[in-house]
Parts: C-alpha cells; sequence; structure tokens
C-alpha cells in the first residue's frame, strides 16, 4: 500500500544556525528520528519538527519552500 503522507523534518544545525527540510523515509517514526537524522548527517543536525504532507499537495509543499 502507498503511503498517502509525507513527512518532512525541519533541522538545524546548531554550530552554524544552518536549517534544512528533508523528507523523512515511510519506516523512520518519531521514536527512531532522532538517530535517522543524527546517523545520516553525522551527528551535525538536529531536528527541530515535522510537517505531515498529503502525497497529492507534496509538489506545492516543495514549491514554497
Amino acid at each position: 500500500m502507498e503511503e498517502q503522507f509525507v513527512v518532512f523534518c525541519n533541522c538545524v544545525r546548531p554550530q552554524t544556525g544552518t536549517e534544512m527540510t528533508i523528507p523523512l523515509p515511510p519506516e523512520v517514526t518519531a521514536d527512531t528520528m532522532v538517530d535517522y537524522i543524527g546517523n545520516e548527517f553525522n551527528w551535525q543536525f538536529i531536528p527541530m519538527g515535522v510537517q505531515v504532507v498529503p502525497r497529492e499537495a507534496v509538489e506545492n509543499y516543495m514549491d514554497n519552500m
């Protein structure tokens, strides 16, 4: 079954204040999000928030980022 939503995570790099927003894979949960972001980005970024976007609105969401 295809996912109906995409979860985007807002992250920040504390040392520089750099921000980024990335889509999370469907298997990443609220309980595993910190470890996922840490492992993906060598513990340089920390998650600050998430947005759940309906799949049909992803393109519009990304255009407004």
